[in-house]
């Protein structure tokens, strides 16, 4: 890390605390369905209705995602980006509060439709900050900071909640509760560091506060607002604001239209495809599936789930390596085929031991979980959510990234509310895992014929990869002075003529 660039990662941290509360939730949710005090508490021992009540008790959070991501696609660009984010820690906390005080199945389900919303709005606008803040260059790594935040949050839940069971009796419901309390913590820490980070300087341009903006800049830049560098980059920002702002607000069917049209379409099944890779049934049911492979209540409840939370959050770190070095499109084509061998592997050496009584055979099936898990953590994870934040033009970003982010809970739901039923009625056998072997193969094949390069290339000219004209061509300027000029820089700067 560069003394230059040394603030934007301090930027991005801060915002990716965002993703640690979205892992922090997952981790915690996984090993608190396994405790006994919980189940007891909340009816989840009786045979008749222990799907549904699993079922939803992870399904009220996916719903409030949905909503989060759906409002904030709107409240981030009237409030910005940076008063979404502290939104979003705002919620976590009371959802976390009704969670850990709950007496009743409902009042429970609303603390997780509120950490829900909380969830789906960091999801969306964190990822799109930092794409708004990063250099190009680095760019790929500094917004799959959001991934590594989030596989660090599982793995943190994860020992706090293994530190718990072991420490509070387990027919107490304290367990349960410290676990589910916890979650204020980080929310706390969210709401006080990202209040002292800076506004999008994309953002700032679109309100017309552009000496701001290109201080903002300069900052995140580590260089003086006379640079050269600085005021070249900030022009062109500037110029795509007031080139979208003389075509008009941007509504909800230019989505769909046109090349914006491609992008939505791109970033919609990139999402879905992430989610039919089957992580959040790894992620959510560890303790379910470890137990149906024949291993001891007490591993799959502590030690499995910290494996899994350690191998995942590792794992990211490739990932943010080479993003920026081999790009988007490669990692997408590679991680689709790690994770179909991951699946195939879990598959084999199931069948094969529940034919045999291996249990030998059933260690080759964890392997294959984590080869699983390497393959998502390092691909379909980060960059995914990275891919999103920066092919839309700036005009409707925010709508376009929340629509996506839409897209990836919903199906989150769909999966989550469906695995236990679907578990059930295959007497817990691995054919599951086949059907995801599926989709990783076909997710490797979309990503090598339809999913283009944007790796090196400012936001501006991530347009031109999808069919947009160069600025050049949308433009009519010239060069004239200007107040920011003055009191900045002895370049001039572009500004749009009408």
């Amino acid at each position: 890390m560069s003394g230059k660039t040394k603030y934007s990662w301090l930027v991005a941290l801060a915002a990716g605390i965002g993703g640690f509360l979205f892992g922090y939730e997952i981790g915690v949710i996984g090993q608190v369905l396994g405790m006994e005090s919980f189940k007891t508490d909340f009816n989840l021992n009786d045979a008749s209705t222990q799907s549904s009540h699993v079922a939803w008790v992870t399904t009220s959070f996916l719903f409030g995602c949905i909503g989060g991501a759906a409002i904030f696609s709107v409240l981030a660009d009237r409030i910005g980006r940076k008063y979404s984010i502290i939104s979003s820690g705002l919620f976590f906390a009371m959802g976390g509060a009704l969670q850990c005080s709950a007496n009743s199945f409902a009042v429970l389900l609303a603390g997780r439709v509120l950490s829900g919303v909380s969830i789906g709005t960091a999801s969306m606008v964190v990822p799109l900050y930092m794409a708004e803040t990063a250099p190009a260059a680095t760019r790929g790594a500094l917004t799959t900071i959001y991934q590594l935040m989030i596989t660090f949050g599982i793995f943190v839940a994860s020992c706090v909640n293994s530190i718990i069971i072991k420490t509070v009796e387990d027919r107490s419901s304290t367990g349960w509760r410290m676990a589910l309390a916890m979650q204020i913590i980080p929310s706390i820490f969210l709401v006080i560091l990202v209040y002292f980070i800076p506004f999008s300087p994309r953002w700032l341009a679109e309100k017309g506060r552009h000496e701001e903006g290109l201080e903002v800049m300069a900052k995140l830049r580590g260089l003086s607002v006379h640079d050269q560098a600085v005021v070249d980059e900030y022009n062109l920002i500037r110029e795509a604001s007031e080139i979208d702002k003389a075509i008009g607000e941007a509504s909800w069917g230019e989505l769909f239209r046109g090349t914006n049209g491609k992008r939505m379409l791109i970033a919609m099944l990139n999402q879905s495809l992430q989610q039919l890779t089957g992580i959040n049934v790894i992620l959510y049911y560890s303790v379910q599936i470890f137990q149906a492979m024949g291993f001891d209540h007490a591993d799959t409840l502590i030690a499995f789930p910290l494996a899994n939370s350690f191998v995942n959050f590792i794992a990211t770190f490739p990932g943010m390596w080479a993003v920026d070095r081999y790009g988007r499109k490669p990692l997408l084509v590679w991680g689709g085929l790690g994770m179909a061998v991951g699946h195939a592997g879990v598959y084999t050496f199931l069948t094969l031991s529940s034919k045999e009584g291996s249990q030998l055979l059933a260690w080759g099936a964890i392997i294959s979980v984590y080869i699983f898990l390497v393959s998502f953590a390092s691909t379909w994870g980060p960059v995914v959510w990275s891919y999103q934040a920066e092919i839309f033009p700036l005009r409707v970003r925010a709508k376009g990234t929340g629509f996506a982010t839409v897209t990836n809970w919903t199906w989150n739901a769909i999966i989550a509310y469906a695995f236990p039923f679907v578990f059930s009625a295959l007497d817990k056998q691995p054919s599951v895992y086949w059907i995801f072997f599926t989709f990783c193969l076909g997710m490797s094949a979309w990503a090598w014929y339809f999913v283009p390069e944007t790796k090196g290339l400012t936001l501006e000219e991530v347009g031109e990869v999808f069919g947009d004209k160069p600025m050049a061509a949308q433009r009519n300027t010239h060069y004239v002075s200007t107040d920011l000029k003055s009191r900045f820089s002895t370049n001039q700067m572009y500004v749009h003529h009408q």
